[in-house]
């Protein structure tokens, strides 16, 4: 059970209050309504006059975030209740263009952006922290988002339909030499030994000198040899695994600083990529985006019956008549196309297991008791938690599940 994050003091705006952190500064800005640092957090909070609906003030902010910020990924969206007004909670992550930032988006930055109208009014409160503090201080976060409450009157409504949300992004490509499984091997043979010439001679060798990972006269480049450092202590590798809707398996290894990603049956591509690339890599393959999340009435399945459904193919079962009447969500997600992803990391006897219904959203497999395993419709942004969690080491204090917001409608969290 989680510990309550205390909330000792109180600021006020025009448009709201909110609960925060004793130890946090408050900042005077010309630039903001309010602003408040602490524990590696900004939050800031602006208002301005609007008679839009919650429903248009929110499309607006996803239609200009991605653009506001070169390789800014959206990765959730919820309905909002706690502030006693129409809200959305929207989320993102973006590079960091300051002094601590690199090329490969070290130093990236997780947003929280609650929106909420009050039928005169737009208030933003957004708070961002470094990306390897999320896990770290999602608590002390949403206890803050979860104290906002509008003040003054309210005379907006909350919308009947939902907005549109935007698609995913393409999902990045992996830059660097492919391989046959021969040639991966002994490329990977070669951490923490001397090169043997004969190897030169066979056809995986000559393989790796054409790629140019090996010099025509055995010489290893500076890049090569930085390829294989973490290979050298024999330390597992973090891996997503994938099983397609159309049947092909993909996988993605990650180990301190170098990637192998076999996105198909032609070969591996082996390159160097920082754990930050990496994650932003693995939640474009797991679809990660704005999607509207709902739980589902049913909580645990026969452990057969999605074990059969898990593994797809033309075996694959419908679900059963009396649960589909019962509960029209799980029949929807379980008629579409899944991908079934396999988070495994070094250490842990279970993966994580996560199910992408194409065109609805994401669920989580849980454990199995009794015959009955746990299945749960997961928000996109819990599930880029597990990303992180997972590739991300300095993101993670080994907290157990990703965090549920009571301040969202949908229950499954943000």
């Amino acid at each position: 059970m989680a510990v309550p994050v205390p909330l000792g003091t109180e600021d006020r705006t025009a448009r709201l209050t909110l609960h925060r952190p004793d130890a946090w500064r408050r900042e005077d800005t010309a630039q903001a309504d309010l602003r408040v640092t602490g524990d590696g957090i900004v939050l800031t909070v602006r208002s301005r006059p609007s008679d839009r609906t919650i429903a248009d003030e929110d499309a607006s902010l996803l239609d200009r975030l991605p653009g506001s910020v070169d390789g800014l990924l959206l990765v959730g969206c919820d309905v909002w209740t706690g502030v006693g007004a129409p809200a959305r909670l929207v989320e993102y992550v973006r590079p960091d263009a300051g002094d601590d930032a690199d090329e490969d988006g070290r130093g990236a930055v997780a947003g929280a952006h609650l929106l909420f109208v009050t039928g005169r009014h737009r208030v933003d409160i957004t708070v961002e922290r470094p990306l390897a503090l999320l896990d770290a201080t999602d608590d002390v976060v949403f206890a803050v988002l979860e104290s906002v409450r509008a003040t003054g009157p309210v005379t907006a409504r909350a919308t009947r339909e939902l907005e549109a949300l935007p698609s995913p992004p393409p999902v990045p490509e992996i830059a660097g030499p492919r391989l046959s499984d021969a040639a991966l091997t002994t490329l990977q043979s070669m951490a923490g030994r001397r090169w043997s010439p004969t190897l030169l001679r066979s056809a995986a060798g000559k393989e790796l000198v054409d790629a140019g990972l090996v010099g025509r006269f055995g010489t290893l480049p500076a890049t090569t040899q930085t390829l294989l450092g973490p290979w050298s202590g024999d330390a597992p590798p973090t891996t997503l695994e994938q099983h397609l809707p159309d049947g092909r398996e993909s996988r993605l290894q990650a180990w301190t600083g170098t990637v192998v990603d076999r996105p198909d049956d032609r070969g591996s591509v082996v390159a160097p990529l920082s754990a930050e690339r990496v994650v932003q890599t693995a939640a474009g393959r797991l679809g990660v985006g704005p999607a509207w999340t709902f739980p589902f009435r049913t909580g645990s399945l026969r452990a057969d019956l999605l074990d059969r459904r898990l593994a797809g193919g033309a075996d694959a079962p419908d679900l059963p008549a009396d649960l589909a009447e019962a509960d029209p969500r799980l029949a929807r997600f379980w008629s579409a196309p899944w991908t079934v992803s396999y988070l495994r990391r070094p250490g842990r006897p279970r993966p994580v297991t996560i199910v992408r219904a194409g065109g609805i959203g994401f669920a989580r497999v849980g454990r199995t008791d009794a015959g009955a395993t746990a299945f749960s419709a997961e928000s996109p942004a819990n599930v880029y938690r597990s990303v992180v969690r997972a590739f991300l080491p300095s993101g993670s204090n080994g907290a157990g599940p990703a965090r549920v917001g009571s301040g969202t409608e949908s229950g499954t969290g943000s």
